[in-house]
């Protein structure tokens, strides 16, 4: 997707917030200046988005903020901070959205943990596919999950000759630490649609880390 047409695909404000607020954890309130200087955004240099669920923060904006890290920090760091900012704005997201966790919480209480953990994707998958306009799919096999982004705001306006979706990556890592009560798992993008993909695909092994 190109910024142009990212432009007319929204997350909900209180999740932009959530991402800019666990950047600035990470790399403090000037380190978030800069990025959003870097990414063209400076609107929102201590003027964050509204904690709210309206949505207004386009797709565009996604993919220059990461972007923004990209540069900033190159690929590795890129892929770190993008990681650990998920893991922190799903962690905010579960506290500030408690009545969404309470109703994982018992959708999950059958089965196996396979079982368990396969419906929590389903139910996080179908949260963003309601209240964003990010697109999400989730199947399985006998040895892994698939979490499917087929309209990804992290690629929005970019290319790259790697993978970019860091920061679902980080989302799906506390997202399933939080499902398996503890347990990590590994997970791997494999597709993404900066590199020339019509999708973006991440694969998580079923097979916890030990």
């Amino acid at each position: 997707m190109d910024a142009i047409e990212g432009q007319n695909y929204f997350y909900p404000n209180r999740w932009a917030r959530i991402i800019l607020e666990s950047a600035e954890e990470i790399v403090g309130e000037k380190g978030v200046a800069a990025l959003l200087n870097m990414a063209g955004l400076q609107q929102y240099i201590g003027n964050y988005p509204p904690d709210n669920m309206e949505k207004e923060f386009t797709f565009t904006e996604i993919g220059k903020l990461q972007q923004a890290f990209w540069e900033m920090y190159g690929p590795r760091g890129a892929r770190v901070f993008a990681t650990r900012a998920g893991q922190q704005s799903m962690r905010d997201g579960l506290t500030r959205m408690s009545s969404v966790a309470r109703a994982a919480q018992v959708a999950m209480k059958i089965g196996s943990l396979d079982r368990r953990i396969e419906t929590g994707l389903h139910f996080f998958a179908k949260l963003f596919n309601t209240v964003s306009d990010q697109k999400v799919n989730v199947w399985s096999d006998d040895d892994y999950w698939y979490w499917e982004i087929t309209k990804c705001p992290m690629c929005t306006g970019r290319t790259s000759d790697r993978p970019v979706c860091h920061l679902a990556v980080g989302v799906l890592q506390t997202a399933l630490s939080w499902a398996s009560e503890g347990k990590q798992y590994r997970i791997t993008p494999t597709e993404c649609i900066a590199v020339e993909g019509d999708r973006s695909l991440i694969k998580i092994e079923k097979t916890a880390i030990e």
